[in-house]
Order: C-alpha cells, then structure tokens, then sequence
C-alpha cells in the first residue's frame, strides 16, 4: 500500500492511499487524480515504512521508479 500525505492549496493536510505500486502507477498514466504536481508531500510511506521523500507530488512518481521497493514486501 502507498500513502502519500501532502498539503493542497490552503495548507491542508490531504492523504491519498493506493492498494499497490501498479494502482499508483495506473492513476499517474492515466491522469485520473485531482492532485496539482506542485502540492508539497509531507510523508510517502510504502507498506508502512516511511521512505523520507521529500519533494512535490508529481515528482512521487518519479522517485518510487528508482526505489528498491521489494525490500518492503
């Protein structure tokens, strides 16, 4: 599971939850989420570890493609 917590517009903390990398990945090609790439991400967490991201929404995509993610399996 991936959570993403960031800040919208008026600095309000929002969080989106996916059940899978493939999830997360599907909605990014698809563009099917409502999320401005310049909200600031204040935790990405990956099957509940913290992977201290620090960055903007659109560049979560990006950084998980690099990331070793079968060590969190």
């Amino acid at each position: 599971m991936i959570e993403i917590t960031y800040l919208d517009a008026v600095k309000q903390e929002r969080k989106m939850t996916f059940e899978s990398y493939q999830a997360f990945e599907q909605s990014q090609q698809a563009c099917l989420i409502g999320v401005a790439d310049y909200y600031p991400v204040q935790k990405l967490t990956y099957n509940g570890h913290d992977l201290d991201y620090h960055g903007t929404y659109g560049d979560v995509f990006f950084f998980l493609m690099k990331q070793d993610l079968t060590k969190f399996d």
